[in-house]
């Protein structure tokens, strides 16, 4: 027996070492390392996006906070789990009944159930259509009673019913809950970090603030560029026999099929301007641009894995999309990492996008926190610097900071960012 072991250890050794291959690659393949959540390849040189992002995924909630019986409210941040994810998985699987109305044009009543004890509230950016909310957590909720929703707020005292918060007019609908598991709600633990936080109603619109400072890391990732070629052919592209042609213009490329539609592209900061004049018989209606706008994202081939729905304007008629890290958007003046689509009633729709976005997280090196101060502290030194007239909003982000050794690495600084004159400035801007 020993002979025939010393004789044939080496086809002995190389059967073991192909047993512990199969098994590693089989714990790979079945149980893959996340950081935050999963990176899908995009292939760039396809001309079409396969996305496994539904309309569902890019119209969640982005924050998720977690108010005690005490009513101390806390942000759940974690860098090592998807919350959002993990509830909407739950919600898909509640039942919800009857709905009917609380409260309306009472700001003191709304405040409360912004504050709502021993909850869990998730909101969104800006307000979404009760369809939306059907679609993104596979209810049936009644849309010609619920027009719009802004917060989600989920009781854990055991009344089975959710309440559904719209910010304009201070709406508040109660949805019976038939069926629902309460207990697999995100809790605060061992991956999930409080940030303390307070509701305020300021200037007339219900804000999230920070009454006390707190610390964000600062994050780096790899940038990824669309090809535009394959973005023109996406959107440019019909069954019709027409041709795609291009000239050189400045810094800009002008592609245009002959017909009715023409796409500029910058080559200097990477964006794209579209326009198509669809006529106004096909004019989409304002309660359809969600999904219309969807079915553009994922018809011109950006990635979605980050991508979020974040503002509403123009009476509705101009959606923003912005990447999100961590459930916090990259905000800047380039739009890099985002999209804004116009559909107007004459029939014109403008497309403005990046080529850039963020797809793969990167480590830093040394202590990369960053203190951020108070809302209220904010808002002092706005307030001595005469602009906070033309403020109406506040909320936190990353700031888009390119990397000047390495063009296709951005780092993500957290800030304040307030919206000034309808646009989104990081806030310092405005105290020079």
């Amino acid at each position: 027996m020993i002979k025939k072991l010393k004789s044939n250890w080496l086809t002995i050794a190389l059967t073991l070492v192909v047993l512990v291959s199969f098994i590693l690659s089989g714990i790979i393949w079945t149980n893959p390392f996340q950081y935050e959540r999963p990176h899908r390849e995009n292939s760039t040189s396809s001309s079409q996006q396969f996305t496994t992002q539904s309309m569902g995924d890019v119209y969640l909630p982005t924050t998720i906070v977690r108010t005690g019986k005490d009513g101390q409210q806390n942000l759940l941040y974690s860098q090592r789990a998807n919350l959002i994810n993990d509830v909407q998985r739950n919600l898909c699987d509640w039942k919800l009944g009857r709905t009917s109305e609380v409260k309306t044009n009472n700001s003191d009543v709304y405040l409360s159930y912004l504050r709502n004890r021993h909850s869990l509230m998730l909101s969104y950016p800006d307000n979404v259509t009760g369809e939306v909310f059907n679609e993104t957590f596979d209810q049936s909720i009644d849309t010609n009673r619920v027009k719009g929703i802004n917060h989600i707020v989920i009781p854990l005292n055991g009344t089975h019913e959710i309440y559904l918060l719209r910010d304009y007019h201070y709406e508040v609908y109660r949805v019976r809950v038939n069926k629902g598991d309460f207990a697999k709600l995100p809790k605060i633990g061992r991956h999930v970090r409080p940030i303390s936080v307070d509701h305020k109603i300021i200037k007339g619109n219900a804000m999230m603030v920070y009454p006390h400072g707190f610390t964000l890391p600062k994050l780096a990732y790899q940038v990824s560029d669309q090809r535009i070629n394959n973005l023109s052919t996406n959107l440019l592209s019909t069954n019709r026999h027409t041709s795609v042609t291009s000239h050189e213009d400045s810094d800009k490329t002008v592609y245009t099929d002959g017909t009715n539609r023409h796409l500029i592209y910058d080559h200097t900061n990477g964006t794209v301007d579209y326009e198509n004049d669809i006529g106004n018989s096909n004019v989409v209606a304002t309660g359809q641009l969600y999904a219309h706008f969807y079915n553009i994202l994922v018809k011109t081939g950006m990635p979605l894995d980050n991508i979020r729905f974040d503002q509403a304007k123009d009476h509705n008629r101009t959606f923003i999309y912005r990447t999100y890290v961590e459930g916090f958007p990259i905000i800047n003046t380039d739009g890099y990492g985002g999209a804004k689509l116009q559909a107007s009633q004459s029939g014109v729709e403008r497309y403005w996008m990046s080529l850039y976005t963020v797809q793969v997280p990167l480590p830093l090196s040394g202590d990369q926190d960053v203190k951020l101060p108070s809302t209220t502290r904010v808002l002092n030194e706005l307030h001595a610097s005469n602009q906070f007239k033309d403020i109406t909003d506040l909320r936190v982000g990353y700031l888009w900071k390119g990397n000047s050794q390495d063009s296709k690495v951005v780092k993500l600084v957290p800030t304040y960012f307030v919206k000034y004159h309808h646009r989104w400035v990081y806030y310092t801007e405005l105290l020079k």
